[in-house]
């Protein structure tokens, strides 16, 4: 159903028999993804853990780490530690730092390494990564249904759904022909993504009144650049957690003027950008200051609220 868009997709081709043989090999998985999980990498983990008991029953499947509060509708994340004979695979995280548990990694494992974002630091016995799709639960699930589309549920598509509308902003940015091929898909398990959509984007009265924050305080360039900085203070006010702010990064797109905008969210030492484009290309600009991601959505990290001028110049440069 899907080779049409598969068929260009050459790590996709290159290693998922890999993949598919080592799940089929080892008798106890783990799945991780990063830290402070976002939609995409809950969905993906989810997702690809519902499968996996749904075709090996005899198999021992876990999914770890670190929950995020305002995403609890999405599944519950199991306990325990990581053993020695265990296969991991590691889902939406570009870097080993990002990886949540990496810690907890027995050298002996053998690490599957799948995702959406450039491969700029490979890590893992393999790495499956294509950067052509709009998610890494977009990815998954052409995995899953490669693999055995009928072990897909209602479950299963649900999660990957929530995924997907997650890293492409209800379907903003980053998506594809096959990102809305997966998404029909998906419609067909007999999932019901309205009811979806009015969860994942529900508002409580704290997060209507930080909208409101947003929009007051943010700032403006001649050029088209919309940003604001929200100090943990603030957050603290609205008694909204980083990731419930980080999702309303988008508050800004409809802004006839803005051409690109960031969020800059103060986290302990550091301040965490979440930067977003409607047509110009930014992900080299976040490269350039040591971050990365999507060409119309990537994050940088900085340490110091000065640096936030120096990246305003630097998009300036592309307007």
């Amino acid at each position: 159903m899907f080779t049409n868009f598969t068929q260009h997709l050459n790590e996709f081709n290159k290693y998922k028999e890999d993949i598919f043989k080592a799940i089929e090999e080892n008798d106890s998985i783990v799945i991780l993804r990063h830290i402070r999980p976002d939609p995409d990498a809950l969905g993906s983990q989810f997702a690809l853990k519902a499968f996996l008991n749904n075709k090996f029953k005899e198999k021992t499947v876990r999914a770890l780490g670190e929950g995020e509060s305002n995403l609890d509708f999405m599944g519950q994340l199991d306990e325990g530690d990581i053993n020695e004979s265990d296969l991991v695979i590691i889902l939406d995280t570009a870097n080993v730092e990002r990886i949540d548990y990496k810690d907890e990694i027995p050298d002996s494992c053998k690490v599957l390494k799948i995702d959406h974002h450039p491969n700029r630091e490979p890590y893992g016995d393999l790495n499956l990564v294509e950067i052509g799709v709009s998610s890494t639960s977009e990815l998954v699930f052409l995995l899953m249904h490669d693999y055995d589309a009928d072990a897909i549920t209602e479950n299963v598509a649900e999660k990957t759904y929530l995924g997907i509308i997650g890293d492409t902003g209800r379907f903003l940015y980053n998506s594809y022909p096959s990102t809305y091929q997966v998404a029909a898909e998906v419609v067909n398990y007999g999932v019901d993504t309205s009811e979806l959509l009015s969860i994942m984007y529900k508002k409580n009265l704290d997060d209507f009144k930080f909208t409101g924050y947003l929009i007051n305080n943010f700032l403006l360039t001649d050029k088209g650049v919309a940003y604001i900085y929200v100090s943990e203070e603030a957050r603290r006010e609205y008694g909204v957690s980083e990731t419930q702010a980080a999702l309303q990064v988008n508050l800004f797109r409809d802004i006839e003027d803005v051409k690109v905008w960031f969020m800059a969210l103060e986290s302990g030492d550091e301040i965490r950008v979440r930067l977003r484009s409607k047509k110009t290309v930014i992900n080299d600009v976040a490269e350039y200051f040591g971050g990365g991601g999507h060409q119309l959505a990537s994050g940088i990290r900085f340490r110091k609220r000065e640096d936030l001028q120096k990246l305003i110049e630097k998009i300036e440069e592309k307007l």
